[in-house]
């Protein structure tokens, strides 16, 4: 497990449903958020890793959340985000979001490390995460 990456955000307008509670897509907007600031804390950059021509993305394979208490504007929220576990070609994001000392949700991301590769039926395959980047990562 990594160190987590924390930041705290108030909820707006444009967050939430008429209900004024947060709508639950964008739970799922923040959580990418959080995981994209939590690597680039750590240097690493998307768009640099980009560069090289052969880096396609992180792309999700499974979520799952578990919506434990109601969100609502105007208040602030703490966002932690943590990379749990690296499995070979596979890792395992967690997100936990906290109201003041309430956990309101918590999310378990499965996503891949994926690289171009025009001899692969879909043009991209996955690979082990390259161990630099593991190792800024797991800061």
């Amino acid at each position: 497990m990594t160190k987590r990456f924390s930041t705290t955000r108030m909820i707006n307008f444009a967050d939430c449903d008429p209900a004024q509670i947060v709508y639950y897509p964008r739970f799922f907007e923040m959580f990418d958020r959080n995981t994209e600031n939590m690597f680039r804390s750590r240097g690493v950059h998307w768009e640099k890793l980009q560069e090289g021509g052969e880096f396609a993305g992180m792309p999700l394979l499974d979520v799952h959340a578990n919506f434990k208490a109601r969100v609502a504007m105007g208040q602030t929220i703490e966002i932690q985000t943590w990379i749990d576990e690296f499995r070979g070609k596979t890792f395992v994001i967690r997100h936990e979001l906290y109201n003041g000392d309430v956990l309101c949700c918590e999310c378990r991301e499965l996503r891949a490390y994926v690289i171009f590769d025009a001899d692969a039926k879909a043009g991209v395959r996955a690979v082990p995460m390259p161990a630099d980047l593991q190792a800024r990562l797991s800061g």
